[in-house]
């Protein structure tokens, strides 16, 4: 119970900037399907993930114990994360690395990549948790495929 507080306050925590960033990602990604054009592809793709991440940083709060809601939760999360990598990767490049690497500004450093670092331990902590569902859920199975035989 404990640990799930815990997960939902970092949750909390992170949502807090990253609405910003949902705002800024679907208003992009509309003015880049108004007058689309190939070039933009990838940077469409990085902010549709990014806001599949937003999604579920939402899905995360409710906390589901479902192996199959649990994976999707995890998959929107990495969606984030490699949307976050694809946009700064396309749009900043080495600059926007450098500057995220070597903490130029802490205070635009903290709001914009702490909640990336946030969804990233929220990922290795649901990563844990599927795993633990998956050998349960497969134990199970492999007692009633014994039971059966």
């Amino acid at each position: 119970m404990k640990k799930e507080r815990i997960n939902i306050a970092l949750t909390l925590l992170a949502l807090l900037p990253m609405t910003f960033f949902l705002f800024v990602s679907i208003y992009g990604a509309f003015n880049i399907l108004s007058s689309f054009d190939f070039n933009d592809t990838l940077i469409l793709i990085s902010l549709i993930f990014g806001i599949l991440g937003y999604v579920g940083l939402l899905m995360n709060l409710k906390q589901n114990k479902e192996l199959k809601a649990e994976s999707i939760n995890f998959i929107f999360l990495l969606l984030g994360i490699v949307g976050f990598i694809l946009f700064n990767s396309f749009e900043g490049g080495l600059k926007a690395w450098k500057w995220i690497l070597m903490i130029e500004d802490p205070d635009e450093w903290l709001m914009f990549v702490g909640p990336t670092l946030i969804t990233i331990l929220l990922i290795v902590t649901k990563g844990k948790r599927l795993t633990t569902l998956y050998n349960r859920n497969t134990g199970e199975n492999d007692k009633i495929k014994r039971i059966d035989h």
